[in-house]
């Protein structure tokens, strides 16, 4: 499987129980990757990438999703909140 990822403009996390689907859009707008990944290995995915805009859906497993991210984003010393 080719584990490269190309320049992104944004992803989308649809958030389930124990797994996420998380697909890249490049700059053009088409898909540049569909990924499934355990919800475990959420910040791990992440911190492969480049500080990106991120849209998920509102539930209360967003709350989780979002604080892993922007803890990941403090620490690398980048974050834009988009509201």
């Amino acid at each position: 499987m080719d584990t490269t990822i190309p320049p992104l403009a944004s992803i989308g996390i649809d958030i389930g129980k124990e797994v996420f689907h998380v697909v890249g859009f490049s700059t053009d707008g088409r898909i540049a990757f569909r990924r499934k990944i355990k919800r475990l290995a959420l910040v791990e995915t992440f911190k492969k990438l480049l500080p990106i805009v991120v849209g998920m859906e509102a539930c209360l497993s967003a709350h989780f999703v979002s604080r892993a991210l922007r803890q990941l984003a403090t620490s690398h010393g980048s974050f834009r909140r988009s509201m």
